[in-house]
């Protein structure tokens, strides 16, 4: 019964995953291929060869970039694709590892597992948070693992975890050792209170002393920061991205909108609800409390709350089925493991399969409304690409990057504020859309604008841009220079 589940729980996994990873790459993919291949050619040399600016670069993500290149070299495409969806089923198999560790139920734990699927395949892009999440379960994975039974293997894990993640995504390495932090404190009140239950008995308190490793353990945790090619990096890069303005613009750094905050609200009641009907862990509690006010102030938490909250969620369902004898797997896996269940339930995933790949059949990889791809074959074919300094949008500049056109700006947003590149902030320019004092300063030579954008909206009112090339998406101008 159990290998029976733990198979047919394995193939609706993988059906889903296939089923709901997106098709089309973002721009961030673009600029990973090529750094990745530059970083192979020439080394980390701190300094960006993409942009007409000259500036210095940190390379936050440089093992991750070499890796994409390596892939993108193997099949294009495709083979992104496919390695997009192997992250996919690695972090989802993940989370269905620890909620069936954690539950009693089988319902619970599918239930939950196939709701996580749902709500992270948004998520699923070439980028390094992809693998970054696959890095921060294995963490919470080891972190309980050893607390419940000592086994320092779990701690050598932590240890190489921390030094993968500082090359693979440095901009994520300091929450690395905020997962750590629930477990701590619980530790702390349980000494200072002597207590473990609280609030009814509905909050147990752990006072487990391997904590006392588990700290020690944080500590060595940062010694990986200094072995990087990057420098110092790792613990200046959070500090500047905070200290810039870039957060103020990019739509992941804002806050959600009011239908996010109401499903957030929400997800609070629920687990409110379902610990004061059962039981919650005081780390569950402080994990809940800071991953909630992350996902409140910026969208790109959400992901991080999804992996680890609903975990928790399906541990308190768990719990209060448990406290009134409630036996959902009679009525819902007893069944599902049966030869009709099995039929109808192959019958069902390949329908999903079917649908999915039947949508998706005329979806490219890389949409022609969002990228200039005709645009920038008629600039490689008729301009000297490599030499003009064009002013192009944040959204498709990665795109120019893979093509070999330096760009004025690319999604790579940090490199573009005065807290990394300690010159100019572009970033903070380009936000201003003063158009002619931009294009004055940086002495550029033509334009390439998206034809549902302000710049477009600018450029096609004057006189001394001249339309080299124009499509249903987007417009190629030369700035003919007037004479004084």
């Amino acid at each position: 019964m159990k290998k029976k589940f733990i198979i047919i729980s394995a193939i609706i996994i993988v059906a889903f995953c296939i089923a709901l990873a997106p098709v089309v790459f973002q721009n961030d993919t673009f600029y990973t291929i090529k750094i990745g291949e530059l970083i192979l050619n020439n080394g980390i040399d701190m300094i960006d060869h993409f942009s007409i600016h000259n500036l210095p670069y940190t390379y936050p993500h440089w093992l991750y970039d070499v890796i994409i290149y390596l892939i993108y070299s193997l099949g294009g495409y495709i083979a992104l694709y496919i390695s997009n969806i192997i992250c996919f089923i690695t972090i989802i198999t993940l989370i269905f590892y620890y909620n069936y560790q954690n539950n009693h139920s089988k319902f619970i734990t599918l239930a939950f597992t196939i709701l996580s699927t749902l709500l992270l395949s948004s998520y699923v892009v070439t980028r390094a948070q992809l693998v970054s999440y696959i890095i921060f379960i294995l963490e919470y994975i080891f972190i309980t693992n050893y607390l419940k039974n000592g086994n320092k293997k779990n701690l050598i894990g932590l240890f190489i975890l921390s030094l993968i993640l500082c090359n693979i995504h440095v901009a994520v390495w300091p929450f690395y050792f905020i997962i750590y932090l629930p477990f701590i404190a619980e530790y702390i009140i349980a000494k200072l209170f002597k207590k473990d239950k609280i609030l009814f008995n509905r909050i147990e308190i752990s006072k487990n002393n391997r904590v006392k490793v588990l700290v020690i353990t944080m500590l060595i945790c940062l010694i990986p920061g200094f072995l990087t090619p990057i420098k110092d990096t790792p613990f200046t890069y959070l500090l500047n991205t905070m200290k810039g303005n870039s957060q103020s613009y990019i739509k992941e750094h804002l806050p959600p909108d009011l239908s996010g905050k109401i499903v957030l609200s929400v997800f609070s009641f629920a687990i409110v609800a379902l610990s004061l009907l059962g039981k919650i862990k005081l780390h569950q509690i402080f994990l809940v409390l800071g991953l909630s006010l992350m996902a409140f102030t910026s969208n790109r938490h959400l992901s991080l709350y999804v992996i680890f909250i609903f975990p928790i969620m399906a541990n308190l369902t768990d719990n209060v089925f448990n406290k009134y004898k409630i036996d959902v797997d009679k009525y819902t896996i007893k069944y599902l493991l049966t030869r009709l269940g099995i039929i109808i339930t192959s019958i069902l995933l390949l329908f999903i399969l079917c649908s999915s790949i039947y949508s998706k059949r005329d979806i490219s990889f890389v949409s022609e409304e969002v990228y200039p791809i005709d645009a920038v074959k008629y600039i490689k074919e008729n301009l000297d690409y490599k030499n003009i300094r064009i002013f192009n949008e944040y959204n498709y500049g990665s795109y120019l990057i893979l093509n070999d056109i330096p760009v004025f700006i690319d999604s790579r947003a940090d490199l573009y504020t005065k807290e990394f590149n300690h010159k100019e902030d572009i970033f903070k320019e380009y936000m201003s859309s003063n158009y002619p004092m931009i294009i004055d300063k940086y002495n550029l030579t033509h334009i390439i604008a998206s034809k549902d954008n302000n710049l477009y909206n600018y450029t096609k009112n004057i006189k001394n841009y001249h339309i080299l090339y124009e499509d249903e998406y987007f417009v190629v101008y030369e700035i003919i220079k007037e004479d004084i």
